[in-house]
């Protein structure tokens, strides 16, 4: 096991001191650097920089940036679902950790998805049964992450299965069968 303990210290949102979101900052009682690049394989992260060993993610809503010995994590309604996610993620660094060996770690820095990139992959039906006026809006609540892909009732059809593997690419956190990481 990598990493066992860490405090939490939850902090008001300064750029917006009216908001009722808070955020986190979890200091780690051991150094994570080692699982970086095997995380940003992982977790698909969408900023990585290994000179200062520092990996930026979205993970259901939250922005979070791990460092060595430090992870801040955006958008909590407490210190409860801090802890929540805080349990999430060290499952999800222990785990990478141990299977080290079977991934190939990356030192990529992605670009983050396009609207127009989420809503071809999207079924294109415009069916509205997801509640959005057309595929196109809910690929931008997708992207601000207002919505979750398993609310399109259509993508989860066979005729769409490639086109989920794909968004899985750019939402990491979808649960696909067989993806024990990423739906962690």
């Amino acid at each position: 096991m990598l990493f066992k303990d860490y405090t939490i210290r939850i902090v008001m949102t300064e750029c917006n001191p009216f908001t009722e979101k808070l955020n986190a900052i979890v200091e780690l009682k051991e150094d994570i650097s080692d699982a970086l690049p095997y995380l940003n394989t992982v977790l698909k992260g969408y900023s990585y920089n290994d000179s200062e060993k520092t990996l930026v993610i979205k993970r259901k809503g939250h922005l979070i940036t791990i460092r060595p010995l430090q992870i801040a994590i955006t958008k909590l309604e407490d210190e409860n679902e801090a802890r929540v996610v805080m349990e999430e993620l060290r499952e999800i660094i222990n785990d990478t950790f141990e299977k080290r060996d079977e991934i190939i770690p990356s030192y990529v820095t992605r670009s983050a998805p396009q609207p127009l990139q989420v809503y071809r992959l999207l079924p294109g039906k415009n069916c509205k049964e997801c509640g959005e006026q057309s595929c196109y809006a809910f690929a931008f609540k997708l992207l601000s992450d207002e919505r979750n892909i398993d609310e399109c009732p259509l993508i989860s059809q066979d005729e769409y299965k490639d086109r989920l593997r794909e968004l899985e690419e750019y939402f990491p956190y979808i649960a696909i069968p067989g993806n024990s990481l990423t739906g962690v």
